[in-house]
């Protein structure tokens, strides 16, 4: 008795041992919670960082098409010589202020940074380019006798041999100052400030979700290292911990090297942490996917916006892609009968007419107001025939008024040279072809030849 005394005493309490595990379980199951919520966090950070990195995009975007507006405005009042320009140039310079706006927004975010360096650089090369458009402006003024005179145009004087000028002189050099070479070189330097800035950005939310996703990783870590512990312990004391626990972790450390969802299975833990998981690789995908859509796609009409149409000419293979450019006729006098919310129709009505007759492989995007490009990839042969009918179909679709929207019609520049991949000279030449149909009535197609060669586009847009 005393020899099994002594056995009882020496061997290990199973009631002890089952108590020590129950609390080992439990404080596992705490350590895990904590971790699955910091991982939450993480991924909220992470959400944040995006939001934030698409807030300082939109600002830098706001300043450039700002000051894109405010050329287009100057240069529409240098050219048409109506006042209505003048002032919509002043109502945004002076009551809209887009570019202030998004320096306050930037300085907001990111007070000590590049990207804010970068956007304030091109801020000033546009406050720049003002005072040439000041002076354009005061000779329009001059030559067209109007002495209402802006408070920023009083203040501008005119040289001594300006002066003198008489009033055709006057205006031919006011359009010359906002259509030179000097005027453009500032024009891509601002460009170019924003481009900086947005690489900035860029590197700096890829840095930071990098950051992210390692901590996000290392959490993963300890959150598997604490359902391995657990279920060990649990697998001490019953065999069907094996099945809810061990597995469960088998298969989810398979579908996270695989990048895939974890399957919702086994023991409850396990079910809410799958569930976070997937809840946070669900929204992280989603967050990515709609970062680059909109990054690459024009919000109004879901075609590629300019970014996109970038990216795509440097990655087709120009030898065999046609390039089409598409500038919708008399577009400003539909915006100026039926409003710009039935204009934004119109040019919705437009891309979805573009993408019907168009192949899946060929690509549509949206470079400006009411100009569009397709790509038709993988071309081989003369496609002369098949991209008149294309065109003829296209704008007997836009002429139909069944929709109860305005008809309208597109006049179109085609570029195709098998034996050059430059895409820049593709654009220019399909610009020279579709200024050719502007002038020969528009509502239809011409293709870039040797005849065209001589021909220039005019310098203002009909």
């Amino acid at each position: 008795m005393q020899t099994l005394k002594n056995t009882g005493e020496k061997g290990v309490s199973l009631r002890r041992l089952s108590l020590v595990m129950l609390i080992i379980s439990i404080l596992i199951a705490a350590m895990l919670l904590v971790a699955a919520i910091r991982t939450f966090r993480s991924y909220k950070l992470m959400e944040n960082t995006t939001d934030q990195y698409i807030i300082l995009q939109q600002a830098t975007s706001d300043l450039m098409q700002a000051s894109d507006y405010l050329t287009e405005e100057a240069q529409s009042y240098t050219v048409m010589r109506e006042r209505k320009h003048m002032e919509n140039y002043f109502t945004e310079a002076e009551v809209t202020r887009r570019r202030d706006n998004a320096i306050i927004t930037m300085e907001a975010k990111l007070p000590d940074s590049t990207a804010l360096t970068n956007l304030n650089a091109g801020m000033a090369e546009s406050v720049s380019l003002m005072d040439r458009e000041y002076y354009a402006m005061r000779l329009m003024m001059e030559a067209l006798g109007d002495e209402d005179y802006p408070e920023a145009i009083r203040n501008v004087t005119l040289s001594e041999e300006h002066s003198v000028l008489n009033p055709e002189d006057k205006i031919l050099l006011a359009q010359r100052m906002m259509h030179d070479d000097t005027y453009y070189e500032q024009k891509n330097r601002i460009r170019a400030d924003m481009t900086a800035c947005i690489a900035e950005l860029k590197a700096g939310v890829h840095g930071d979700q990098q950051n992210m996703v390692e901590q996000t990783h290392r959490k993963m870590i300890v959150v598997s290292s604490l359902i391995i512990l657990q279920t060990a312990a649990i697998f001490l004391m019953l065999w069907l911990t094996t099945k809810l626990g061990v597995n469960p972790v088998l298969q989810a450390v398979d579908h996270i090297k695989k990048d895939q969802k974890i399957p919702i299975v086994g023991a409850s833990e396990f079910r809410y942490l799958a569930g976070t998981y997937n809840v946070m690789y669900s929204a992280y995908k989603k967050s990515i996917e709609s970062l680059n859509y909109k990054a690459s796609h024009d919000e109004l009409t879901g075609a590629y916006n300019r970014a996109g149409y970038d990216l795509i000419r440097e990655s087709l293979d120009m030898n065999t892609t046609a390039m089409l450019l598409f500038d919708a006729d008399q577009f400003k006098t539909i915006n100026d009968q039926y409003g710009h919310e039935t204009g934004d129709r119109v040019l919705q009505k437009i891309t979805a007419t573009l993408q019907n007759n168009f192949r899946s492989d060929d690509y549509v995007c949206r470079i400006g107001g009411d100009e569009f490009v397709v790509f038709m990839a993988h071309v081989s042969g003369d496609k002369r025939q098949l991209i008149e009918n294309k065109v003829k179909q296209i704008n007997r679709d836009l002429s139909a008024g069944a929709d109860g929207l305005p008809p309208v019609t597109l006049s179109v520049g085609v570029s195709f040279n098998p034996e050059g991949n430059d895409s820049k000279e593709m654009f220019r030449q399909a610009d020279i072809a579709l200024y050719y149909v502007k002038d020969h009535g528009r509502d239809g197609v011409s293709f870039y030849t040797d005849e065209l060669k001589g021909k220039t586009k005019p310098e203002q847009k009909q």
